[in-house]
């Protein structure tokens, strides 16, 4: 059993001109279940379009997303909400995810009420439990979240996340708003939750260190469509995509004595989505590009069973 997406695609209109822009362009992937795929790319790659598509709170414009063999998007079952509850979201921003109105255990309570996933004569118990599974003090429940710190929060909203006692999380940016100093803290939490319940992730980052530390997968986007997708050993210690390997060379290095914060940054402009070029979407910037690649666009192509790469001139 697995997340598997079709050529998944999601298109917006822009109301000032009617134009449409393809925020994702025919995504296609397999997570099997209890592993974790890592989703890196520059911002405004479709990272969070992705993940608002697999937990439902938008629809593919084309291509689907099947979740155990089940469309994600159909709302035509009457099974759709408990369906969707073992999908669960964990946004970046925990301050702005929370209702600043509601103290964190009614949150967290709220989640399995409506979901009738216990009697109402056990669910304060249950509010505990989860608080204390991720390492809130069951005492905190009555605070509200301005008077927890930013870790606290995230911490918080994972315990929601749990309540409806999902079987995929999808983590978007999940501690790029903390402080550095409780970011390895958060990240470890989410390997013992993920060991303890066994849960699929789908872990979205911009942070390669962080991607490595987590997933077993990994997949690069660059404006709405896969450049190469394996497993991490694969994709950071033999990347093939020049787009991969210029995250990776853009990464400070800090195993060289005297480097230190020194990186290599891409060079080119980031392509209007409005206005994108034709061929592949890359080859503007691409220092390996020919004159083929401004004329089709390049379909993933297997390396090996796991590796795959979107560029003819690699393989």
């Amino acid at each position: 059993m697995s997340l598997d997406l079709a050529g998944a695609t999601k298109r917006y209109k822009i109301r000032a001109t009617g134009t449409e822009i393809n925020a994702l362009n025919g995504i296609s992937l397999s997570l099997p279940e209890g592993k974790t795929l890592g989703i890196v790319g520059e911002s405004g790659c479709g990272k969070s379009t992705l993940a608002r598509l697999i937990v439902g709170l938008e629809k593919p414009t084309e291509g689907s997303i099947l979740w155990r063999g089940q469309e994600i998007a159909d709302k035509s079952h009457d099974a759709f909400r408990t369906r969707l509850s073992k999908t669960q979201l964990v946004f970046q921003d925990p301050y702005s995810s929370l209702n600043p109105r509601q103290r964190i255990g009614e949150c967290i309570a709220e989640v399995i009420r409506v979901h009738k996933l216990r009697p109402d004569n056990e669910i304060s118990a249950r509010v505990e439990e989860l608080l204390t599974v991720v390492g809130i003090a069951p005492d905190l429940q009555h605070r509200y979240p301005h008077q927890l710190s930013g870790g606290q929060r995230q911490r918080v909203s994972v315990a929601r996340a749990l309540a409806a006692e999902p079987d995929l999380l999808v983590l978007d940016e999940p501690v790029s708003a903390l402080d550095v100093s409780v970011r390895a803290d958060v990240m470890n939490l989410l390997v013992d939750l993920r060991e303890k319940f066994g849960l699929t992730y789908l872990f979205i980052s911009h942070d390669l260190s962080m991607i490595r530390h987590i997933s077993d997968l990994i997949a690069v986007m660059y404006l709405g469509k896969i450049v190469e997708y394996g497993t991490w050993q694969e994709v950071l210690e033999n990347p093939k995509h020049p787009y991969t390997r210029a995250l990776i060379e853009a990464m400070p290095d800090h195993t060289v004595i005297g480097r230190g914060n020194i990186a290599k940054p891409l060079t080119g402009e980031v392509p209007d989505p409005a206005n994108m070029p034709t061929g592949c979407a890359f080859h503007l910037r691409c220092p390996i590009s020919q004159p083929i690649c401004s004329q089709r666009i390049p379909d993933l192509m297997k390396l090996s069973n796991s590796h795959s790469v979107a560029c003819p001139e690699v393989i």
